[in-house]
């Protein structure tokens, strides 16, 4: 079932805080999943392919999961309860039907417990 909502950045890093303390406790994977809009010549102006981007996560996601606007050219997908191989499976997923729609993003996959540190470096996190 896709998601239902589209989150801001603050509740994004609401989240991914608590997917963070959970996952220390019980130990618990998860996936972060950061795709950033790349200049283009295609005419398509950067907000519209940001809506698009948005829509097209939003639409590909498990219920469990949640995507969200982290700046005015990153989307952040927060993936419970999924290990390195399900967020690479993700990552090729949601990459092929975002980039056929709304052109060139660069992707990156971070997974708990083996990205820890990065996912607290993130700028969604550090950023004021």
């Amino acid at each position: 079932m896709p998601g239902f909502e589209i989150h801001d950045r603050a509740y994004m890093r609401a989240r991914v805080h608590e997917e963070l303390a959970r996952a220390r406790r019980y130990q618990h994977p998860f996936a972060v999943i950061v795709f950033e809009l790349l200049p283009s010549a295609d005419g398509l102006l950067p907000h519209r392919k940001m809506d698009a981007g948005l829509q097209i996560l939003n639409a590909s996601i498990r219920e469990e999961d949640c995507v969200g606007k982290a700046f005015d050219d990153t989307i952040i997908v927060l993936l419970v309860e999924t290990d390195a191989r399900g967020a690479k499976d993700a990552l090729m997923r949601l990459r092929n039907r975002l980039t056929r729609i709304a052109g060139s993003w660069q992707v990156t996959a971070y997974t708990f417990p083996a990205h820890e540190g990065a996912i607290e470096q993130m700028p969604l996190l550090t950023a004021a």
